[in-house]
């Protein structure tokens, strides 16, 4: 059997983690995308494609496209040396932060999720990130 770069990399990390480790020994050997721009287009082509299997109602094709966009988004985030890890606990976080806010103003409206038209939600969804941003 061959070796390969890739055998350091034990197959039952977390899968963020394996993504980051396998990323990361192809780039010690010079495969890497050469900016984060680069990577910021392999996000839209990916996207495309994403779209593309779901207009075609394809969740297998989805699922693929799914996949290739959290692989180069981890990757987008080890170029930057961020963690990704974090960076989605930060997410989270935040969209539950807003998330109680928007529930909160529909609470003091006297109002509830049941009802509501998508429309009116994104509005206050809108409402409650200008407010959190100060604007």
């Amino acid at each position: 059997m061959s070796q390969s770069i890739l055998d350091a990399v034990a197959p039952h990390l977390a899968p963020l983690d394996r993504a980051h480790r396998l990323q990361a020994e192809a780039a010690r050997v010079g495969f890497d995308w050469p900016d984060a721009v680069s990577m910021i287009d392999k996000l839209r082509e990916e996207t495309t494609e994403l779209a593309e299997a779901c207009h075609a109602g394809s969740a297998a094709e989805a699922a693929d496209e799914i996949g290739d966009l959290l692989f180069v988004m981890v990757n987008l985030a080890r170029s930057l040396q961020l963690d990704i890890g974090r960076c989605l606990e930060d997410a989270c976080t935040k969209f539950e932060r807003r998330f109680r806010a928007l529930e909160e103003r529909l609470r003091a409206q006297g109002r509830r999720f049941e009802g509501e038209c998508p429309e009116t939600l994104d509005a206050l969804w809108r409402e409650v990130k200008r407010a959190e941003r100060g604007a």
